[in-house]
């Protein structure tokens, strides 16, 4: 396995990490849950997950 794997690996648990706990991710980072700090984690953690697939397995 190589590094490339490996960062594909970090960026899809990354990705998942940031999706399933939201809201406790934009209480930490923007001081409020809102919809507003709920989209932009949620387009971070979807950009992630998408990078780490195509990433980790070649795709």
């Amino acid at each position: 396995m190589g590094i490339t794997e490996l960062a594909g690996i970090i960026e899809l648990l990354a990705g998942l990490i940031i999706n399933v706990w939201i809201g406790a991710f934009g209480r930490i980072i923007f001081k409020k849950d809102d919809k507003t700090s709920r989209i932009v984690l949620r387009i971070l953690g979807v950009f992630l997950l998408i990078n780490g697939i195509s990433r980790a397995f070649h795709v």
